[in-house]
C-alpha cells in the first residue's frame, strides 16, 4: 500500500491505524526455489510521525500462509506465518534500519515482503516426509577406498 507523506501527516492525528490485504504473488521470482506460493497477506497496524527525525514509524502485524517445498520429498507444505515488526521510513536514512522514502510516497509492500522473506523458515518437512525415505549404506572394499581417496598418494 502506498501513502503520500503529507497524507500520513494528516492521518496521524485522525486515525493512525490501517488494515489491508495484499497479493504478493507478483513478488515471487523463478529463482526463489524455497518459496512456491504465498496466500493473500493480511497487513495491519499503526503508524506514527516522528517530527524530530522526520521519520515514519510503522508497527505492523503480518499474517499469511507460505507454500514451501519439503526438504526431503519436495512436496508442497503450507506454513502459516504470523509476526509483528517495526518499519521506519525517512527521507535521509542514516542507519541500516531506516528505509528510504522515494519521492513523496511510502510503499509498504516491498518492505513487508522483505520481512516475510526474513521470517520464513529455512526449510520445512512434510508430515509424511520420512514414510518413503530409505537410507542406503554403501561400504567400500580396500581397493575402492584407495582409489577414491585423493590423499592416498600422499601417505606413500
Amino acid at each position: 500500500m502506498k501513502w503520500a507523506t503529507n497524507e500520513l501527516q494528516k492521518l496521524v492525528h485522525i486515525d493512525n491505524s490501517f488494515r489491508y490485504s495484499a497479493d504478493f504473488t507478483g513478488f515471487l521470482k523463478e529463482d526463489m526455489v524455497d518459496l512456491m506460493d504465498i496466500s493473500p497477506v493480511e497487513v495491519s497496524g499503526t503508524f506514527h510521525y516522528l517530527e524530530a527525525d522526520s521519520r515514519y514509524l510503522f508497527e505492523v502485524e503480518i499474517d499469511c500462509i507460505l507454500t514451501m517445498p519439503c526438504a526431503i520429498t519436495l512436496d508442497p507444505v503450507e506454513v502459516p506465518l504470523r509476526f509483528e515488526t517495526e518499519l521506519v521510513f525517512g527521507k535521509n536514512p542514516d542507519d541500516d534500519n531506516t528505509l528510504p522514502i522515494e519521492g513523496n510516497t511510502i510503499d509498504l509492500d516491498p518492505a513487508v515482503f522483505a520481512e516475510i522473506l526474513i521470517q520464513k523458515p529455512m526449510r520445512v518437512l512434510a508430515p509424511n516426509a520420512y514414510d518413503h525415505f530409505n537410507e542406503e549404506i554403501v561400504t567400500l572394499d580396500e581397493d575402492e577406498k584407495n582409489d577414491s581417496n585423493p590423499f592416498a598418494k600422499l601417505k606413500k
